[in-house]
C-alpha cells in the first residue's frame, strides 16, 4: 500500500509533513495536461498546414511533426515544471506539485529525466508502464520519479509556510566558524547538530548542557579540533559553538541557501 504522508527535515532544519498525491488526482492532472497539449498541437498543426499548403512540399510537413513532437511532448512539460517549480496546468488545477524526495524544489535535471521517461512510460506504452509502477510504489511514484528522485505531493502553498532557518554564527563567533574544516562531517552529523539546536528549548538546563557537550565532543573529534580549542568551548553554552558548526556546514554543503535569518535568541551566549 502506498505511503501517503511522511515527515522530512530539510537542510535548513525545517520539519515538513508531506502528503503524496493520490493516483486518481495524478491521472486527472495528466489528462488535463494532455488536453492542453492537444489544443496547442492542433493550433500549431493548423498554422503549419496553412503555410505548407501555400508553399507546398513534404519537407514542411516533416518539420511540423518534429516540432510538434519534441516541443510539445518533451520541452513543453519540462518548461512548465522548471518555470513553475514543479507544477503543470493539470497540477495547478488540482493543487499538486513535484518536489524532490527531500522536499526541495525540482531543478532542470529532475524535469528533464521525468520528461524523457514519460515519453516511454506515458506515450509509447499508453501509460501502462507508468500506472503499473505507480501502483506498486510507495507514494505512487512512476518510473520517472524513481530515476529523478522526485515525488508528486499535495501543494500546500495556500497555507502558512514554516520559515526556514539558516544557521549563522553568533556575533563574535564568525572567525571560529570560518576556521572550521567541516569537510569530514556527514549529513548524519549535521542532522544530529540541527536536531539538538531545534530541540534544546524544550529540554531542561542540565540535559541541554550535558547532551550538547556530548555532541560537541563527537563533532570535535571528527573534525580534529585542537584540544585547547575544544577545552575553551566548555566555558560557553554548547548551542553557541554548535550553531557556528552548523553554519559552517551549511555554507560548505548547501549550494542554494535560503535568505539568512537569525536563529532564536535563546541560543545567545550567557
Amino acid at each position: 500500500m502506498a505511503e501517503r504522508t511522511w515527515r522530512i527535515v530539510t537542510p535548513e532544519a525545517v520539519a515538513l509533513d508531506l502528503e503524496s498525491a493520490g493516483l486518481a488526482s495524478r491521472v486527472l492532472a495528466i489528462l488535463i495536461d494532455l488536453f492542453a497539449l492537444q489544443m496547442v498541437a492542433g493550433a500549431i498543426s493548423t498554422v503549419f498546414g496553412l503555410i505548407g499548403g501555400t508553399l507546398g512540399g513534404d519537407v514542411l510537413v516533416t518539420v511540423v511533426l518534429l516540432v510538434t513532437f519534441f516541443l510539445l511532448l518533451l520541452a513543453w512539460p519540462i518548461a512548465w515544471e522548471v518555470g513553475t517549480r514543479g507544477r503543470s496546468l493539470g497540477k495547478m488545477a488540482l493543487g499538486l506539485r513535484v518536489v524532490t524526495v527531500e522536499g526541495g524544489p525540482i531543478r532542470f535535471r529532475h524535469a528533464l529525466v521525468r520528461g524523457l521517461l514519460f515519453l516511454v512510460e506515458g506515450f509509447f506504452t499508453l501509460g501502462s508502464v507508468a500506472l503499473l509502477v505507480a501502483l506498486g510504489s510507495r507514494r505512487f511514484r512512476r518510473l520517472g520519479d524513481h530515476l529523478a528522485g522526485t515525488v508528486v505531493v499535495r501543494d500546500r502553498s495556500g497555507t502558512p509556510q514554516t520559515q526556514a532557518i539558516r544557521f549563522l554564527p553568533l556575533p563574535g563567533w564568525e572567525a571560529f566558524a570560518d576556521g572550521l574544516d567541516v569537510s569530514r562531517l556527514t549529513p548524519d552529523h549535521h542532522r544530529l547538530v540541527r536536531s539538538y539546536l531545534l530541540r534544546a528549548p524544550s529540554l531542561d538546563g542540565e540535559t541541554t548542557y550535558r547532551l550538547g557537550h556530548q555532541i560537541l565532543d563527537e563533532i570535535a573529534a571528527v573534525i580534529n579540533m585542537a584540544p585547547q580549542v575544544r577545552q575553551s568551548l566548555y566555558a560557553h553554552q554548547p548551542s553557541v559553538p554548535l550553531t557556528a558548526i552548523a553554519a559552517a556546514y551549511q555554507r560548505r554543503f548547501s549550494p542554494d541557501p535560503p535568505p539568512p535569518s537569525w536563529i532564536p535568541s535563546m541560543f545567545a551566549p550567557r
